[in-house]
């Protein structure tokens, strides 16, 4: 790593914290009167049980998914501690225990701190925001994440869904009809310092274009090129989390050992995350009795899965094994629509793709993954939520699909949050 890389990193690390408290200065309204109630502490509680049954077609490779069976997930919970400290200080923590995300044998069952953050106002229009700032690609969808699954009309994600909560520091602006945020994160949910480990930078906006239709935009970059330069060409490289998204709800046992849980398999991956350049736009139309998410992206990155023969010639390898400096590129499209047939019940549905747009790709068939969801929900008492789904996914040999073996299932999930 050149003195240049290194000076921009410590920069966006360091420099650029400190810049954001320096420059955007609070407001004197915000003076705190020592007669008020603050600091005030808020609890909330959110708790989610699913079940499945679903299977992978029978191919090419002989997977214990061919034979599953119908069983229940793990209970999800989310304690959620809100505190404002100050007229200009709050903090909150998420400590959740989500077996889909977080540890494998024994340390699945210990809750975790899911999220956090501690968020000063710096005026009117703008928070600094420390811990582990949740961040995205897409502006308005809702997301699946433990026990949070109420604003997610379905019960999967979509395999194209970017989003992490590293440890970092973001800057939120609300606008009144726009808002941008800019989140720079380390690469991976621990504390890593080696050499070439870089960073992570998310940035994206939003804009209500009329009052039902609002459009959005984000850019994710990763600066971790240096550990392959060094050598570690591995899956275990601290690359960007962002790539895989979260931990998914669906569990599928696959041979030799794959699958199961924290689960990230179902997830397009293509690009391995040592340098990614990710661009993505997105619009929501919201009519009140229906809803529409649009969104589409492209990504692009100088490395490969995969590994080189004796005269330099490229072979393609399956997502998480050595990485090799040759291109890849990626491009996604997805939609979810969301219909309120009454108060208490509606129906939606989602369609997902995403294919591998690599030049090495080119003469190479069955480049492309795609799920296809659709279910319904119903609000139980105000605080419950039942939902009920079916789901497939085609993942063709040489797609950004993990599995490479199509699946079909059928999920229900009951939550609650007070």
């Amino acid at each position: 790593m050149d003195t240049s890389t290194t000076t921009l990193q410590a920069f966006w690390g360091l420099g650029l914290p400190v810049l954001l408290l320096l420059s955007l200065s609070p407001p004197p309204t915000y003076a705190q009167d020592d007669g008020s109630d603050l600091p005030t502490v808020d609890f909330a509680v959110k708790a989610m049980q699913s079940a499945q049954f679903i299977r992978t077609e029978d191919g090419d490779i002989d997977q214990p998914s061919d034979d599953a069976e119908f069983g229940f997930h793990r209970f999800r919970y989310n304690l959620e501690v809100s505190a404002q400290l100050h007229e200009r200080v709050s903090a909150f923590v998420d400590l959740g225990h989500e077996p889909n995300d977080f540890g494998t044998g024994g340390a699945s069952f210990a809750p975790a701190v899911d999220y956090a953050a501690l968020d000063v106002v710096l005026s009117d229009d703008w928070t600094f925001r420390a811990g582990t700032p949740v961040t995205s690609l897409f502006n308005f969808r809702g997301y699946s994440d433990g026990a949070a699954t109420q604003a997610n009309p379905l019960i999967g994600n979509s395999p194209i869904d970017f989003i992490t909560a590293e440890t970092g520091v973001a800057l939120v602006g609300d606008l009144g009809n726009a808002g941008v945020d800019l989140t720079v994160t380390s690469p991976t949910f621990f504390e890593t310092f080696e050499p070439g480990t870089g960073l992570s930078v998310i940035a994206k906006g939003r804009f209500d274009a009329t009052p039902i239709l609002r459009v959005g935009a984000g850019i994710g970059i990763g600066t971790s090129g240096a550990v392959v330069d060094r050598g570690n060409t591995g899956a275990d490289a601290a690359f960007v989390n962002w790539i895989r998204a979260d931990g998914e709800n669906y569990n599928l046992p696959l041979a030799g050992g794959g699958g199961g849980m924290p689960n990230r398999v179902t997830h397009a991956y293509l690009l391995p995350g040592a340098s990614p350049l990710m661009l993505q736009a997105d619009a929501q139309l919201d009519l009140n009795a229906a809803v529409i998410d649009v969104w589409g992206g492209w990504g692009q990155e100088e490395y490969s899965f995969g590994s080189r023969t004796e005269g330099g010639l490229f072979i393609p390898g399956a997502a998480g094994s050595n990485i090799v400096e040759e291109d890849s590129n990626m491009w996604w499209l997805g939609g979810t629509a969301k219909f309120n047939v009454t108060p208490r019940f509606y129906i939606a549905g989602r369609g997902s793709v995403a294919a591998n747009a690599s030049d090495w790709a080119e003469d190479l068939d069955d480049t492309s993954l795609w799920r296809v969801q659709g279910g319904f929900g119903i609000t139980l008492f105000d605080r419950a939520l039942l939902k009920l789904e079916v789901v497939h996914q085609n993942e063709g040999e040489n797609s950004p699909g993990q599995i490479r073996e199509n699946w079909t299932g059928a999920l229900t999930e009951l939550s609650v949050g007070f």
